[in-house]
């Protein structure tokens, strides 16, 4: 398990997103995103050169390497929100993202000395390495115990 002490700022870490296909683009966005920017592919070719992932898509898809990969060994007690959260470019079917997580704050907590907050950048750039998606989070993690407390 990965405490607050375990992190540093200017730690990178990195992931690759598994790519989505235009049918699971079109499928998420039936549900969540009904635009036709994401469920008809002739409209949105028209506009966007092709058919484009729903920019909550590509959030949870960001995120998936990193709760699978990493968060299940962290302390997490609570994400705390996103800052400056940014599509920046469209998500096409069939692109894999590179995501890159940076440390950029650990602060242990002043009044509750158990946990403290972790900050990180969260970015992901597409196949031509252009940056698709950034996010600022924050979030609470335990310290570890110390047997002199």
């Amino acid at each position: 398990m990965r405490y607050l002490e375990d992190f540093s700022p200017g730690q990178v870490y990195r992931f690759r997103s598994a790519p989505m296909s235009a049918d699971s683009i079109k499928a998420f966005a039936e549900e969540w995103d009904p635009q036709r920017l994401h469920t008809d592919e002739d409209y949105a070719t028209a506009i966007h050169g092709s058919l484009i992932a729903s920019g909550f898509q590509t959030m949870l898809e960001v995120f998936r390497p990193i709760m699978a990969e990493m968060m299940v060994d962290v302390a997490n007690i609570g994400g705390m929100g996103f800052e400056n959260l940014r599509w920046l470019r469209p998500v096409r079917p069939n692109e894999p993202l590179d995501v890159e997580l940076t440390v950029n704050a650990v602060t242990p907590s002043k009044s509750k000395p158990d946990r403290g907050v972790l900050h990180y950048t969260l970015s992901a750039k597409n196949p031509e390495g252009e940056v698709v998606f950034s996010t600022d989070t924050p979030m609470m993690i335990l310290r570890k115990q110390n047997d002199t407390d």
